[in-house]
């Protein structure tokens, strides 16, 4: 999906030549690791119910304020649904972002620094959701009927994908903005071992000669478009050949 938005991006998609390289091969890794099944941490393929595999209406923008309530605290509607899409259910279980009210994109200092001044809230979010969870009615059997239909509690959901820094795989596959610094910062490190300048160079032998050609082609194309900053009006079948150039 990124690969896609970086090739038809006319304006601004990157910096220069080695930025254009990072970004190509960021995205390039990230479609090996997902199709070799190495992003789909705690997801059992085998299971046919798994609520992994299900897909719901989803908004990554809901938060508290799109939540109206009445005098006596009673929820009566949520409204906002404009940025809401058809997404896997496992994406409910990252910790929601919204407990700082400020997303990692825009916090001042970075996501360090939102991760340090997140962690505490999120103890105390967790702790309240797990209070919760053991009101919950209990079946005949004595298990509980958790939302995500399983014997796992959402509240441990979430503080596995948060421990594991799992949460930042839908963050950065969601975020087209985020994802070149998730990649390098945090997921190429955690997948792929140690690269010390945090870019490309260090993962090129990754690559096939025939995707190293088509990143090399798809530098020249974005350096073209640096130099006219026109748009282009696409046709299905021009569109197809130029995602087959680069998408390989």
């Amino acid at each position: 999906m990124h690969l896609a938005q970086l090739t038809f991006q006319q304006n601004d998609a990157i910096l220069d030549e080695e930025d254009a390289r990072d970004k190509y091969v960021a995205r390039q890794l990230f479609r090996r690791l997902a199709s070799s099944g190495r992003l789909a941490i705690g997801f059992d393929a085998e299971k046919e119910h798994d609520s992994e595999s299900i897909f719901r209406l989803y908004s990554e923008d809901l938060r508290p304020s799109n939540v109206l309530i009445d005098k006596d605290l009673h929820v009566v509607g949520v409204i906002d649904w404009e940025f809401a899409y058809v997404a896997a259910a496992q994406f409910s279980f990252d910790p929601p972002w919204w407990l700082l009210l400020m997303s990692p994109d825009y916090w001042p200092d970075g996501y360090i620094s939102w991760m340090e001044a997140y962690e505490p809230r999120l103890n105390t979010f967790l702790s309240v959701l797990e209070q919760e969870e053991k009101k919950m009615p209990r079946k005949a059997t004595g298990e509980r009927p958790l939302p995500n239909g399983r014997d796992v509690p959402l509240s441990k959901r979430m503080r596995e994908r948060w421990e594991s820094q799992s949460w930042m795989i839908n963050y950065a596959a969601r975020n087209s903005w985020a994802f070149d610094f998730l990649f390098w910062r945090f997921l190429d490190p955690n997948f792929l071992g140690h690269n010390e300048d945090g870019e490309h160079r260090a993962r090129l032998h990754l690559l096939t000669e025939e995707q190293i050609g088509a990143m090399e082609a798809f530098v020249k194309m974005k350096i073209e478009r640096l130099k006219d900053r026109t748009l282009v009006e696409w046709d299905h079948d021009s569109a197809v050949a130029q995602m087959a150039r680069f998408m390989i």
